[in-house]
């Protein structure tokens, strides 16, 4: 009889954390465990749970991350696996991951903080020597994002630039998490490599077009991700990496432009203390748009021909399923734990760590779809 793993989930009744939990019902093998730092909040998510598949065991807890208890609290609750849901990682310390090799168990995090995705090798040797596996980053990016570049190396001789976006439906809620790690670089500079040198960008400025099939043209700001740091040692020879993010409202946008500047300017620090206002305010105008959302890869280099070549991977996600991106490459991570398949240790941020088919696998039922557009300068095409 196989042993059955215990999978728990920090910041379970967050935006992502109870996605994670609602698709998780059911793993073969696994029980749950739903923490909060509100035990209520977690009992109502169990009591929800229960109702998807009563014959599944799931139990709440609550629990703080920033609490002086919290790695004894962890103990006490002996999980095999814990993912960790409670962003915003931006300005976060390795706490979480480190007490999770201290107690033995495997880590993975949904963080989108490029600081935190890119240092988190550092927890490597101790990871290691727990004989654990600590992921960072199993998330969009660098999670799926690589995965897409993994999926289609093949097709290059070299590949000079990657350029990525995503365009989040109107109607789809951010959460206060979301909104937070959004400010705490508006306006703020960083580095960004492009044509072999490094360029100063400025979050949220940096205005570009991208097109998107069936969304259309969305107007887009720059963003400081993990990617902008990684990538470039991921694909020897890569020049140019850049991320934008396309609001579906275009004053949004444009208001995300507008306080960038302000914060350039000297005359706001920080608009982190606003974000319990924008996310009343979003939650208010959340009707004011469509519930589809998009991603694009775009891939440039040269053909395994020698000819300059330019790959568009373009996802499309229907019905407000966008936020469910997100959470896929964590789940993918955790079923394969739960299920012996992965028997890596040590610690690293999420990249070639999934492939493109167990993400298309893992979303088969949700409506995400994705499609390839590959074309050769000369104006040949397939």
């Amino acid at each position: 009889m196989s042993q059955t793993r215990t999978i728990l989930v920090l910041g379970a009744t967050g935006h992502f954390g109870g996605r994670i939990c609602r698709r998780l019902v059911g793993e073969p093998n696994t029980r749950l465990v739903v923490t909060s730092r509100s035990l209520p909040r977690a009992r109502s998510l169990a009591e929800e749970l229960q109702g998807i598949n009563a014959a599944y065991e799931v139990s709440p807890s609550a629990i703080d991350q920033f609490s002086d208890n919290f790695q004894q609290e962890l103990l006490n609750l002996n999980p095999d696996i814990v993912l960790h849901t409670a962003g915003p990682y931006q300005g976060q310390s390795y706490r979480v991951a480190n007490a999770c090799i201290a107690a033995g168990c495997h880590y993975i995090d949904l963080a989108d903080g490029r600081e935190f995705v890119a240092g988190f090798s550092e927890l490597d040797e101790s990871a290691k020597r727990a004989g654990v596996l600590a992921v960072s980053g199993a998330s969009t990016l660098p999670g799926l994002s690589s995965a897409v570049i993994a999926h289609y190396r093949d097709s290059f001789r070299s590949i000079q630039a990657v350029n990525i976006s995503i365009a989040p439906a109107q109607q789809t809620p951010r959460g206060i998490g979301t909104i937070l790690a959004v400010l705490s670089y508006c306006g703020k500079p960083f580095a960004v490599p492009e044509q072999g040198k490094a360029v100063i960008r400025y979050g949220w400025q940096d205005l570009r077009w991208q097109h998107y099939p069936l969304l259309g043209k969305r107007l887009s700001g720059s963003c400081d991700v993990p990617d902008l740091s990684l990538l470039e040692d991921y694909i020897p020879g890569l020049e140019t990496v850049t991320f934008h993010a396309a609001l579906e409202a275009r004053w949004e946008q444009l208001g995300l432009y507008c306080m960038a500047w302000l914060t350039r300017l000297g005359i706001v620090k920080s608009w982190v203390g606003l974000a319990p206002c924008l996310d009343f305010i979003s939650e208010k105008l959340i009707g004011f748009g469509s519930d589809t959302g998009g991603m694009q890869v775009r891939i440039s280099g040269t053909g395994t021909d020698g000819n300059a070549m330019v790959l568009d991977w373009y996802l499309t996600a229907r019905r407000n399923h966008g936020p469910e991106i997100p959470c896929t490459p964590a789940l993918v991570l955790a079923r394969k734990l739960a299920r012996n398949e992965l028997s890596r240790t040590g610690a690293y941020p999420c990249l070639g760590l999934i492939t493109l088919d167990e993400f298309d696998a893992e979303v088969e039922e949700l409506e995400i779809s994705w499609q390839v557009d590959q074309r050769f300068l000369s104006g040949l095409s397939s």
